[in-house]
């Protein structure tokens, strides 16, 4: 971002300071704490007792500067979201769980509405109310790829809070930021409520390619979201939303250890996202009955110099246009049904979800000089060479793309039910989700190329055209129980569960393998055409490939809670144990040869730990902690070649700490109203980066710290992260015999100015 742009956000500012009148400006932080739900399946995670929960809330948000949902990691025992790669690689892992492509083991709610494509999780967090993650399968509520637990983020609600919100920021690497957002209220009596809100965001980046000096990972970000609320005194409640996110940028800074990024071809993703998303409520005479209905479009564009090396291998374009509409129905009655007798109280919740996804997918990969030579025509001579020791065959196109299209149509229907039985203390929390998926999936890889062989009598350019298609059609029946119970305590001030449950992450198809198998369709395709036994086959058959399981977990989880509050001081605290079963857990695998990702299923795995939250408040101090502890292995998992039963399962790390030390200095003053000095520091290791249980990342922790002045409608802040300027990797892989990884984010810092009215 250059300079003329920051002062012309700061112009844009200076309206917003000259119309504050001489009224005391609302502290939004302080005073939205509680939360409406009108989703009723996010209510009923409310009221159950039986999950691990963590809240995050504005203040915290905004202060430590956690821009998107990877900021959360480690603040969540046992979640862990690395920042590599690009905005496209959101990939989660939680207690064990997870895999680098495709579905992800959470959830993400974004007020009320599920997003259906975890391409679209990683965006600006601006305007947050709160955020709550529950931890743990919640599959009999919320169905597939919530094996770990669902994250549920809340935007502020222009009946809760009406002003103007704006801020502007600058930092080291050119980072720079401008929000402003308008709540209103249009229609008090029948509480009617506009918001409205636009955000941009610019980077330079912070890797440097060593081929032409320029930076790998610049990034321009912008979207815009309206919302529109209402509720009346006989129990209507509605909640719209409309927000479209734009993101262009740069990524991919992979290199070989001990180098620098090194790479010759263009690394990049785009994206364009809309969302809407319509929650509502309505009376019915004994009941509430409640919907959210939802339409998602997603259209990215990911390319890589897939060797990521200076020499000109081969590229890879994943390009995808993706429609999503779900409607979601729920029935429960207004209030629980009560016994005077006995003390029994019975609530409950029923209702089904329908959705269908349609996406159409373009992934060409495109064969330059070398990776013709090395990939293609190496191992064409080497089959050649058992009947012609002399022969060399040559390829007329020193470079040719092999073209895939895929389509997929995905309908899910479902029918839950969940109940809550209340005695005395307890609270007996059963249910269950009857879930049917069915998949069709439409694929074509193509590839045409003119070749010769030396030395035989083939001295003709003969062609080759290669074609690998058809249809895979993958049904599939999941039924989700679940059981728990709770003890409350007299005083409501502890509470202790346990609780068993299954989720499941859908399966799926290898859509990046297939350059992989038309390479060596066209590799036999020659050796038939000149009449040769192909020595050396491929690694794989289309039949044995294209399809991988669903992974299925079952989990066993106990914990105990409390809190205590005495004048000023605040005291909260958790304690959790889980054991996770997991079957055909899917694995994200390269081949030993070749250009793809190859998802594979584990036979069995368990995750086994403990997860500890607390915190602390006495006056104007306030520290909070977290911490999780993460034992993930293999029972048993033969891949036909090697045997990797015992074998600590990658990518997750042991162990995950955060902590936040915060003082706020009050001031009885005119102008100045508060000084907030925060550190707070984020820890991950080991974690194991290859089945084989041979490459470590050692433990490792970063420094953050912010200082916040707040005065009457405007605050000043500085913030700095990674003090330390520790080095460490956010991931490693091996692809084509090289090893690749990437380093993390080095020391930045910045300040922002932000006008409240």
């Amino acid at each position: 971002m250059s300079r003329k742009v920051t002062y012309i956000i700061l112009m844009l500012l200076m309206p917003l300071l000259m119309s504050a009148n001489s009224s005391s400006a609302p502290d939004l932080q302080d005073t939205l704490r509680e939360v409406t739900v009108v989703n009723q399946r996010l209510a009923a995670i409310e009221e159950s007792r039986s999950s691990s929960v963590n809240h995050i809330y504005m203040r915290q948000i905004e202060q430590e500067q956690r821009i998107n949902y990877k900021d959360l990691s480690g603040m969540i025992p046992n979640l862990y979201v690395p920042d590599y790669g690009s905005r496209m690689t959101s990939t989660i892992y939680m207690r064990g769980l997870g895999a680098r492509i495709d579905n992800p083991v959470l959830g993400m709610y974004i007020d009320g509405v599920g997003i259906a494509n975890k391409n679209s999780y990683d965006f600006d967090l601006f305007d947050i109310r709160s955020i709550r993650v529950a931890r743990g399968p919640q599959g009999t509520l919320f169905g597939r790829n919530t094996i770990g637990g669902i994250m549920t983020i809340q935007t502020i609600s222009p009946l809760d809070w009406q002003g103007i919100r704006a801020t502007a920021g600058y930092g080291n690497y050119n980072n720079g930021e401008g929000k402003v957002s308008v709540y209103k209220k249009i229609d008090r009596k029948a509480e009617w409520g506009i918001a409205g809100s636009a955000y941009y965001r610019h980077t330079d980046g912070y890797f440097t390619n060593q081929y032409d000096g320029k930076r790998v990972d610049p990034s321009d970000e912008a979207g815009v979201r309206l919302r529109v609320d209402g509720r009346n005194e006989k129990g209507y409640q509605n909640s719209t939303f409309l927000s479209y996110n734009f993101l262009q940028q740069g990524g991919f800074p992979y290199h070989k250890p001990g180098e620098g990024i090194n790479h010759n071809d263009t690394c990049a993703y785009r994206r364009h996202n809309l969302i809407f998303g319509s929650s509502y409520t309505f009376p019915a005479g004994d009941f509430k009955l409640s919907g959210t209905t939802s339409y998602q479009y997603l259209n990215d564009d990911m390319r890589m110099d897939q060797d990521y090396m200076p020499l000109p291998y081969f590229t890879l374009e994943q390009a995808q246009q993706e429609h999503y509409v779900s409607q979601e129905l729920t029935l429960r009655p207004k209030s629980a049904y009560k016994t005077k007798q006995s003390g029994l109280a019975w609530d409950w919740l029923t209702g089904m979800q329908l959705s269908y996804k349609h996406q159409s997918m373009l992934a060409p990969v495109h064969f330059m000089q070398t990776g013709i030579d090395s990939l293609i025509l190496k191992n064409a001579n080497n089959g050649i060479h058992t009947a012609f020791p002399e022969a060399e065959m040559v390829l007329q196109e020193d470079n040719f793309v092999i073209g895939s299209r895929f389509t997929t149509q995905a309908l899910d229907v479902a029918a839950y039910h969940t109940s809550f039985l209340n005695i005395g203390n307890w609270q007996i929390e059963a249910g269950v989700r009857l879930d049917f998926e069915y998949q069709h999936f439409r694929y074509l890889s193509d590839g045409t190329v003119h070749y010769m062989v030396k030395n035989t009598p083939i001295t003709d350019w003969r062609e080759i055209e290669s074609k690998v298609e058809g249809v895979v059609r993958l049904p599939y029946f999941e039924a989700l129980p679940k059981l728990a119970a709770t003890y409350i305590s007299p005083k409501r001030s502890w509470r202790a569960y346990a609780s068993i449950a299954e989720g499941y992450k859908a399966g799926g198809f290898n859509t990046q393998l297939f350059s992989d198998i038309l390479q060596n369709q066209m590799m036999s395709d020659m050796m038939q055409d000149m009449g040769v036994s192909f020595a050396e086959g491929g690694e794989y058959t289309v039949s044995e490939v294209i399809t991988y399981k669903p992974e299925r977990c079952l989990t066993f989880e106990a914990g105990i809670s409390g809190n205590y509050k005495k004048d000023d001081l605040r005291l909260e605290g958790a304690v959790t144990a889980y054991e996770l079963e997991v079957f055909n857990q899917q694995l994200t695998t390269y081949p030993k040869r070749g250009t793809g990702r190859l998802m594979t299923n584990a036979g069995h795995s368990r995750s086994a730990g403990a997860e500890v939250t607390g915190s602390i408040g006495w006056k104007g101090l306030s520290f909070s902690a977290a911490y999780g502890y993460t034992y993930a292995y293999f029972v048993n998992y033969d891949n036909g070649r090697q045997d990797y039963s015992g074998n600590r399962v990658p990518y997750m790390p042991e162990n995950t700490v955060s902590g936040s030390l915060q003082y706020r200095f009050e001031f009885d003053h005119k102008v100045f109203r508060a000084l907030t000095l925060n550190v707070n520091t984020n820890v991950y290791g080991r974690i194991f980066w290859d089945e084989e249980n041979e490459y470590v990342q050692p433990m490792y922790a970063l420094l953050n710290a912010n200082i916040i002045l707040q005065m009457k409608y405007v605050s000043l802040e500085l913030w700095g992260k990674n003090l330390t300027q520790t080095k460490y990797d956010v991931f490693r892989f091996v692809s084509m015999g090289n090893t690749f990884l990437q380093s993390g984010k080095p020391l930045t810092f910045g300040g922002k100015i932000k006008v409240e009215i």
